[in-house]
């Protein structure tokens, strides 16, 4: 009898572990740009006094149906979990910024564990927003929704999303990963330095007089990405996908123009 008792209480245990395993370890975080909690880790090392972000960045799981549930105001960028509370600090100075441009901007997220998704959402602060206040609702706006419907995403997951022409300057990103078959979603902020057009804006540009260079020098410290092109050592290259100091002529990720020198 008590043979019986102690193997039903061991697959009991056993069908638990496989049932919380499938949730406890769906986790993940924005690679690139690399998010607040990323940043703040001990892989990057850019971002201090980040709480078990540091340790574990992937892990800022809370309620999803954001923005009519989930974190609430001033809570976002920890998910109101316990520990990431320094993540919701919040100051025009307090995190490391990544430069980028206006238009097309390539987001991946690395999940340290796949699960069935809902959705992507992705948000970005509006124009005027208050960078010295807790972050809020009412300062960001949806740019982008990607629906996966059920599906189990890739251990690597990109989407392009597109980052409106008016914004410049110091702007929080939230990316917002909904699981299908939970009640709960993945929070990452993304702090970025926006310094100028890019590619895909909402905003026409004045036509390129012909006689001049189409392409801006190429920086090691600029991030590209797909369809932008740029110039290095007397030749014009366009980057195929999301890249940052990978040098043009020396890498995969850029591609020569022809009848281009």
């Amino acid at each position: 009898m008590n043979w019986k008792k102690a193997m039903t209480a061991t697959v009991a245990i056993s069908t638990c572990a496989l049932l919380m395993s499938s949730t406890i370890w769906a986790h993940g975080y924005i690679e690139q740009p690399a998010s607040r909690a990323y940043k703040g880790s001990n892989a990057l090392g850019l971002n201090t006094n980040v709480g078990s972000a540091q340790y574990e960045p992937q892990s800022i799981e809370a309620l999803k149906g954001y923005p009519s549930a989930g974190p609430t105001d001033g809570h976002i960028a920890s998910g109101g979990v316990a520990g990431f509370g320094p993540l919701d600090e919040q100051t025009s100075t307090r995190w490391h910024k990544t430069d980028i441009k206006t238009g097309a901007l390539k987001v991946q997220w690395k999940l340290t564990a796949q699960h069935a998704t809902a959705s992507w959402k992705y948000y970005i602060t509006k124009q005027g927003w208050n960078p010295n206040e807790p972050l809020k609702r009412s300062a960001l706006q949806e740019i982008a929704v990607i629906n996966d419907n059920g599906a189990k995403p890739a251990a690597n997951v990109s989407h392009t999303i597109n980052i409106p022409s008016d914004r410049s300057g110091y702007h929080v990103i939230l990316g917002v990963w909904d699981i299908s078959d939970t009640a709960n979603a993945f929070y990452q902020v993304i702090d970025v330095n926006i310094t100028g057009q890019g590619t895909g804006g909402t905003t026409p540009t004045t036509p390129t007089d012909p006689g001049q260079p189409s392409a801006n020098a190429w920086s090691p410290s600029m991030i590209y990405v797909g369809g932008d092109t740029v110039s290095y050592d007397g030749k014009t290259y366009r980057a195929k996908w999301w890249t940052s100091g990978e040098m043009p002529g020396h890498s995969d990720v850029w591609e020569l123009l022809a009848g281009l020198q």
